[in-house]
């Protein structure tokens, strides 16, 4: 097949509109709308991985595109009466099979590729480590958009009636809701179906932790799958006798067999930590993942400083290092003695941007994270708050609230008293009280605000 003719092929078809389709969907939601996409580090256009996976988390939306062209333009030879004409002439079918699946396929298949290299430049210049880490993901989504668009196209040459299309469509459109849904965290239905069910969508669940991706034994078995449905779709199109296209499914069906075993049993194995990411980069005794790289900058001077003000107390922590994993919704920050452990995943964190604002940060709680969840914010937590930001203004000799903070005019009326309270007294009872104050944060046993007030320790 020369170029001419699939230049040909692709003005009669319509691979340009559906490519337009694809192209308007996806940076429509990805610049019109706001969410962990548009937010580092898991924007799709400041690290590798994630710009793969929310191209990939795209297609709940893309491949029903993809899918419902296909069927439109299946149809094209039943609509125009020349389906018993074609099935006379001596040139196999899979020659006018290949011309159309190539145009479709192809163009829908550069459309996906061009919403990735969007990201890819934008990340390029965002100055993140490199890492091969998104290749799998792309290949992945390129036969998906390719099996969406010929299995499109057997269906609409297999049925050809007006409302197969927006039903095929819809049917896709629902299967990878459901499909997706099913892995995703704390969503209803989970555990609908089997992991390596849920593995067979091409749709992958919104990016929650960018120090992993999929395992290769997903994007390994995805790829057979995926490319079993494609060789279907295509036969399904070139098929010209009933036994031929009962035929068909054979390789779906042969694809679906060799990927159970090789997709994983549970939804834990289908993710994996990248080690590169994840490998330390330092400024002294400041320590950040790869990753985060470009956040060591504004950690190291104030993590240097904060190491310094806490070095007057005893046993003092020695390094500053951000954690290099995201933490569970439900759970509680790590602690060590000799170690500030930052979480600079946490939105405090990430929108702290002066170096002051950070120090103040780093020394909260005496170098101690917070004992609660995202989810603790009861009276305790408020407590702990308030002890967190005596502490830190002790540190700092100037009283503020943690950034952060948002508290009714009477609590922080009553936070402000709590200070006054606890800087009147004695400087030797103020060190005393704030190294109490530091044991209950890393042991997570006993009240702070009450240390500090001098009650139960």
């Amino acid at each position: 097949m020369n170029i001419r003719i699939l230049r040909t092929e692709i003005r009669r078809s319509i691979a340009p509109w559906a490519t337009l389709a694809v192209l308007v969907v996806a940076f429509g939601f990805l610049y019109s709308f706001s969410g962990p996409w548009s937010k580092a580090p898991l924007a799709w256009d400041e690290n590798w991985v994630p710009a793969a996976e929310w191209s990939r988390f795209l297609l709940v939306f893309l491949w029903p595109i993809a899918i419902g062209a296909g069927v439109i333009q299946g149809m094209r030879d039943s609509r125009s009466g020349m389906a018993e004409l074609l099935t006379t002439m001596p040139r196999p079918g899979w020659h006018r099979a290949a011309k159309l699946a190539g145009a479709l396929g192809g163009l829908l298949v550069l459309g996906y590729l061009l919403i990735f290299a969007v990201g890819a430049v934008q990340v390029i210049f965002s100055g993140a480590f490199f890492t091969f880490g998104w290749l799998p993901l792309v290949v992945v989504g390129v036969l998906a958009m390719l099996a969406g668009a010929w299995i499109g196209l057997g269906i609409g040459r297999l049925l050809p009636h007006p409302l197969t299309a927006p039903a095929v469509a819809v049917a896709a459109l629902v299967t990878v809701l459901v499909l997706q849904l099913a892995g995703a965290q704390g969503s209803v239905l989970v555990g609908a179906v089997p992991a390596w069910v849920s593995s067979l969508s091409p749709a992958m669940d919104m990016t929650h932790d960018p120090f992993t991706s999929t395992a290769s034994r997903v994007d390994l078995g995805q790829g057979v799958w995926l490319a079993g449905l494609a060789a279907t779709g295509f036969l399904l199109l070139a098929a010209r006798s009933k036994r031929t296209k009962a035929l068909s499914v054979v390789p779906a069906l042969v694809a679906v067999a060799i990927a159970m075993p090789i997709l994983p049993a549970t939804y834990a194995e289908a993710v994996t930590v990248d080690p590169r990411a994840t490998a330390m980069v330092c400024d002294g005794p400041v320590c950040v993942p790869r990753l985060l790289e470009p956040d060591l900058a504004r950690v190291a001077g104030p993590g240097k400083e904060a190491l310094r003000l806490l070095g007057t107390l005893p046993d003092a922590p020695v390094r500053v290092t951000a954690l290099n994993r995201r933490l569970a919704s439900d759970e509680v920050p790590p602690r060590a003695a000799d170690t500030v452990l930052v979480d600079l995943l946490n939105w405090s964190f990430r929108s702290t941007k002066n170096a002051d604002d950070m120090t103040r940060a780093l020394v909260a709680g005496t170098g101690t994270p917070t004992c609660y969840t995202i989810y603790g914010a009861d009276r305790a937590f408020l407590d702990e708050l308030t002890a967190r930001s005596i502490t830190s203004s002790w540190f700092l000799g100037e009283w503020k609230m943690l950034e952060g903070s948002w508290l009714s005019e009477e609590k922080k009326n009553e936070v402000l008293r709590d200070w006054e309270t606890f800087r009147a007294l004695p400087p030797d009872v103020q060190r005393t009280r704030i190294i109490a104050q530091r044991q209950a944060g890393l042991t997570c046993q006993g009240n702070q605000l009450d240390i500090l007030r001098g009650g139960a320790r």
